[in-house]
């Protein structure tokens, strides 16, 4: 019975390790992008940073501490670069880096192309007191 239980074991073992390049392979790769609160750091206008959230339908969520949210559509032109719809203005950006903690977009507005450099924002996140 002993011997029953090992030939068991080894042959679930072997099998899980013949599957295991097959369930990868079918995986798709998770998109470091996707699924963050990214938070702008340093912004030229010296306001607290505008934050975006790129979801996997599609969807991106903008919003500042200044502005009304926004829920634009979004998508990748290629493997380093996204564009979004804003207010009718089609917005390129290369994706410089990116890693599960920071962001950094060369972003091509019209004859512009300005580097912004963001933070994954940790909970809970609030807007300052703005002077109005």
């Amino acid at each position: 019975m002993n011997n029953l239980y090992k030939t068991l074991a080894i042959s679930l073992s072997t099998t899980a390790m013949m599957a295991a390049p097959i369930w990868a392979a079918q995986a798709p790769a998770a998109d470091p992008l996707v699924g963050r609160a990214w938070v702008e750091t340093k912004p030229q206008s010296g306001l607290p940073g505008v934050m975006m959230v790129f979801m996997a339908d599609g969807s991106l969520l903008m919003d500042s501490c200044w502005e009304t949210y926004a829920l634009r559509k979004w998508s990748r032109a290629s493997q380093d670069t996204v564009t979004w719809d804003e207010d009718g203005a089609k917005i390129t950006a290369k994706v410089q880096s990116v890693s599960p903690t920071q962001l950094t977009l060369r972003v091509k507005a019209g004859k512009d192309t300005v580097e912004h450099r963001y933070s994954v924002a940790k909970a809970p996140y609030l807007c300052p007191d703005m002077k109005r």
